[in-house]
């Protein structure tokens, strides 16, 4: 197996680890206190977490020649279309993030990076999230095209000669 499938594995177990945290947070959250903004982050933590396990495990079990077919197709789908989606989503959190740390800013009297890192912590995992997920949503379209074109190239080996 290729060093970037090996990369893109433990980028997506590190993706998974923050987005298991961050789903269990929102459904804390919803659980105290039913708003739209729960139930969105329970939805999008919890996508997030799921295409991370089907990545990997095409990784793991498709790879190098085993194309995505049948009901794995239909799930790999869903799950890329929804994350897809749910990247407004994240964008919104970090938006709300930072207007929060501007609000903040305003009602002490400090600038906007006058803050301890403590305050940044939540927009920083907000931003690393959103770009292991686009590096995620990308490795998994280049993947699927590696595993059809290995695919086609064995099955029609035969011919070649």
């Amino acid at each position: 197996m290729p060093l970037r499938w090996k990369l893109f594995r433990l980028l997506c177990i590190l993706q998974m680890i923050a987005a298991g945290f961050k789903a269990m947070e929102a459904l804390l959250t919803f659980l105290q206190h039913i708003s739209f903004g729960s139930i969105v982050g329970v939805l999008l933590f919890s996508s997030i977490f799921m295409l991370t396990i089907l990545a990997i495990n095409l990784v793991n079990n498709n790879y190098p020649d085993n194309p995505v077919e049948g009901r794995q197709k239909k799930v790999f789908n869903r799950l890329f279309l929804l994350n897809f989606v749910f990247l407004t989503f994240l964008f919104g959190f970090i938006i709300i993030e930072v207007r929060e740390i501007k609000q903040l800013a305003m009602v002490s009297g400090k600038n906007f990076f006058d803050f301890s890192f403590s305050i940044f912590v939540l927009l920083i995992l907000y931003i690393v999230m959103l770009i292991l997920q686009l590096v995620i949503l990308f490795g998994l379209y280049k993947l699927r095209l590696e595993l059809y074109e290995n695919f086609m190239n064995r099955k029609f080996e035969f011919e070649k000669n």
